[in-house]
């Protein structure tokens, strides 16, 4: 405190604000020579302590900010060693490893200390003699000894490969020319922060560099041994102590500059450095965390956003319903003129019923409603204050804007916002609200008497006239849109693009269902796996998006393909179907969330077991006899040779679909198509060379199935579709297949008990009371003969009240419009 007695700290810092700018911006420069010099002292250290790499902009981080860090904290080694662990532990280096590099900086920068004081004590011992008060020749002969040490160091160190310490803290010290750098960057540290402190000092100082840099490295050393933050009070003592003669205000005030530059400057710098590292660091795990909160808040999102902006439709229509702020009045006269103003009032009403609609399509994340959202919510914002000044209002709607642009995400449906009808409780919620600003405005204005003059009234103070105009603009559009909403639909028929065969054939030569061939048909859509091996064929009927089976293609695909076309049905607010799905791939299904009915069963013969041989194939023997004396042939004509015999076959279908009065059918089914037929083999049968039955032929993989889909045949001839049948179990039992598909037995299979789902009550209820417009008994029956394994059929959708629309729309589509009776004997 002696040292400070007397001294004015206005002087010290009016002469620490007189520096020159361009003596404090060559201070930084030296203050950052030293801190280069750092980085060096951590660059032998890593080497020393590890063999792994650590790239030299981690090697630059952690050492300029452990020593920024670390010189202003002071305790260098438990805060300098706690900053480099955070950095250099993420780059993979352990905790010995860390503790091995300090003990390494730290013996760098004792060497320099040594070399800048054996230096300045050898060559200008005087310079110490203010501080350590010992004669001129002992300050002389320290300085020597200390240059020795070196030289031993330096000869020591020659060979390379020396160490010290043993076991886990054995450490590797630089050898030959690298203990020289060493060396070097000590000096250059110690000298460079010197430096920084030197040029300023008062020019009349009366002391050279050399001595300065010694008297610089002593004060150091007393900053240290006093274990005080940053040195503070100790360094500045022995600065004072060394140069008595200096006025005191003045060199304080360079200590003051140079504290800013080579201290406070770098320490907010590696603040921020490791403050954005730790936040780097932690970045995953908060990114992760933000995701999870997103998923699970962003489902709420989209009705919280249509309740909002409800609210904002509610807070336009009440505004109109109220009179204006007369003072506000009075400043909107001087802006807009009274036709904008009038015209704002019943665009704001109007715009508020339209945000009462629009919200339902918010509700159900229609991108439509967004986008449209953004545009009256706009309008509302401008109008809001065109009208009136009602500048709270316009913050309400800006505050629902911005919600709304910052989540457009949430909004992600395709489908129009007329897709469905307008339920009644949203257009009873609509009325509610218009009938509720009615009643407002004429509660508000029941001391105005009404005349029809009122009507036609345009004046700055006719609120009571502007609000029947804005109340009947907004009753006639609430209602002429609720009346649009209630009577159209769009119909949800997409168009099918052209079928591109050669991008099925790689899933389909995985396929291990012979039905994937209905892939073929040209009435359907497809959604394809990334890697072009998988696909699900698809149409839309209504709301429904039907798939045809399971996906098609590589079976660890199929889990993909499943959450795709969720994603996409969900996209344009659709209703996801899987429509005769196998139960192979039911837990798929639930996984999406979807609910299973069982739609029948299917029928497989197994060619293993399968014979005419013995008492177990006299039945097929007979029919073999019969078809030979009614002299029924059958062949098979390669898909090659096809569309030579296309006439006669098409003359077979007309015929077949005459007798029975009924369309063609498609989707789940095979329907006449010339090009459809010709990418088959198909099997035929003759009577006197002329096909009176065909059926194209469906083959899946080797040792799998084979089966049939479009089979026509002349009336008034029997037995054609056992000789069939057989004939086709022979021949795909010769190729090798180990089953035919006989197709499925619809509402077969289901359970009537009284504990059973409720479907399937309704479903055998209508398999035994609808025989004769069917046939499910005997298509069961018939199909039974044949001694097959049968395996359940489900329809996967999500079920609840949709169910009977969904069922609605599957038959349809099959039908190709309203439901028509299948004909008895059709594959299903």
């Amino acid at each position: 405190m002696k040292l400070l007695s007397g001294l004015d700290l206005s002087t010290v810092a009016a002469s620490a604000l007189g520096t020159p700018l361009q003596l404090i911006g060559l201070s930084l420069l030296l203050a950052a020579t030293s801190y280069g010099a750092l980085i060096g002292y951590d660059v032998f250290g890593i080497r020393a302590a590890t063999d792994k790499a650590v790239p030299l902009k981690t090697v630059a981080l952690g050492s300029f900010t452990s020593y920024a860090i670390g010189h202003t904290l002071g305790f260098p080694l438990m805060t300098a060693g706690a900053v480099r662990w955070r950095v250099y532990g993420r780059a993979g280096l352990t905790l010995g490893e860390v503790a091995k590099l300090t003990a390494v900086a730290a013996m760098t920068l004792w060497i320099g200390m040594a070399g800048v004081l054996g230096l300045s004590a050898a060559s200008e011992p005087q310079a110490l003699a203010s501080l350590d008060h010992l004669p001129d020749g002992l300050n002389r002969a320290i300085g020597m000894v200390l240059l020795a040490g070196l030289a031993v160091y330096l000869a020591w160190s020659r060979r390379g490969g020396r160490e010290i310490g043993r076991g886990n803290v054995r450490i590797r010290l630089p050898g030959g020319g690298a203990a020289l750098v060493q060396i070097g960057l000590g000096l250059t540290d110690i000298c460079a922060a010197a430096a920084a402190l030197w040029v300023l000092l008062p020019q009349d100082i009366g002391i050279g560099f050399p001595a300065f840099a010694a008297v610089f490295a002593s004060a150091i050393l007393l900053a240290i041994v006093s274990h005080v933050p940053a040195g503070l009070g100790a360094f500045e003592a022995a600065i004072l102590l060394a140069f008595p003669h200096v006025p005191s205000a003045e060199l304080l005030s360079a200590v003051l500059v140079w504290r800013l530059t080579y201290t406070l400057i770098p320490f907010l710098f590696a603040v921020v450095l490791f403050a954005v590292h730790e936040v780097k660091r932690w970045d995953a795990k908060l990114t992760r965390a933000a995701r999870r909160v997103r998923h699970l808040v962003l489902p709420f999102v989209p009705a919280a956003l249509a309740i909002l902006t409800f609210i904002g439709g509610l807070v336009l229509l009440t505004s109109g319903a109220l009179p204006n702020d007369y003072s506000r009045v009075r400043a909107l006269r001087l802006l807009v003129p009274l036709p904008f103003a009038e015209v704002s009032h019943l665009v704001g009403s109007t715009a508020g019923v339209v945000l009462l609609i629009l919200s339902r399509g918010l509700m159900r994340r229609l991108s439509s409603a967004w986008s449209l959202s953004i545009v009256v919510i706009g309008a509302g914002i401008v109008v809001s204050l065109a009208k009136g000044f009602d500048w709270e209002e316009a913050l309400v709607l800006g505050a629902v804007l911005a919600l709304l642009l910052t989540h457009r995400s949430a909004f992600y449906r395709r489908a129009g916002i007329f897709t469905e009808p307008l339920e009644p409780r949203w257009l009873v919620a609509v009325a509610f609200i218009l009938g509720c600003s009615i009643w407002l405005g004429l509660t508000t204005f029941q001391d105005v008497d009404y005349s029809h003059d009122l009507w036609w009234q345009f004046n700055w103070h006719d609120d009571a006239s502007r609000f029947l105009r804005s109340s009947l603009g907004a009753i006639i559009i609430g209602a002429a849109l609720s009346l649009y909403a209630m009577i159209h639909r769009h119909p949800g028929v997409r168009r099918v693009e052209p079928l591109k065969t050669g991008a099925l054939a790689p899933a389909l030569a995985h396929a291990e269902r012979a039905d994937a061939h209905l892939a073929l048909l040209e009435d359907k859509r497809f959604l394809f796996h990334a890697s072009g091996e998988a696909f699900l064929m698809y149409a839309v009927r209504g709301k429904s998006w039907i798939a045809m089976g399971d996906p098609i293609g590589k079976p660890e695909h199929a889990a993909d393909l499943m959450w795709q076309f969720l994603e996409e049905a969900d996209r344009h607010a659709g209703w996801p179907v899987f429509y005769q799905v196998s139960p192979a791939h039911l837990p798929l299904y639930l996984d999406g969330g979807l609910s299973l009915v069982k739609l029948g069963e299917e029928a497989h013969v197994d060619l293993e077991t399968f014979t005419t041989e013995g008492k177990v194939g006299k039945d097929w023997r007979a029919a073999l006899n019969r078809a030979k004396r009614e002299n029924l042939e059958f062949a098979i004509i390669p898909a090659a040779e096809v569309p030579a015999h296309l006439a006669e076959l098409k003359t077979v279908s007309d015929a077949w679909l005459a007798v029975r009065g009924a369309g063609e059918k498609g989707f789940s089914i095979g329907f006449w198509s010339e090009r459809y037929v010709s990418y088959f083999d198909v099997a035929v049968i003759r009577r006197e060379g002329r096909i009176v039955a065909f059926a194209n032929i469906w083959y899946g993989q080797p040792g799998g199935e084979i089966t049939i889909d479009l089979m026509r045949h002349l009336p008034d001839i029997a037995g054609i579709m056992d000789l069939l049948f057989v004939t086709l179990m022979q021949e795909g039992k010769a190729r090798g297949y180990r089953w035919f598909n006989l197709g499925m037995a619809p509402l077969s299979g289901l359970s009537d008990h009284r504990l059973a789902p409720s479907w399937h009550k309704v479903a055998a209820f209508v398999a035994r009371n609808g025989e004769r417009f069917y046939g499910f008994k005997g298509l069961r029956a018939y199909k039974e003969k044949f001694g097959p394994v049968w395996e359940p059929r489900y329809l996967a959708s999500p079920g609840g009240w949709a169910l009977p629309q969904i069922l609605l729309d599957v038959s349809n589509l099959i039908s190709g419009g309203p439901i028509k009776t299948i004909s008895k004997g059709a594959r299903s």
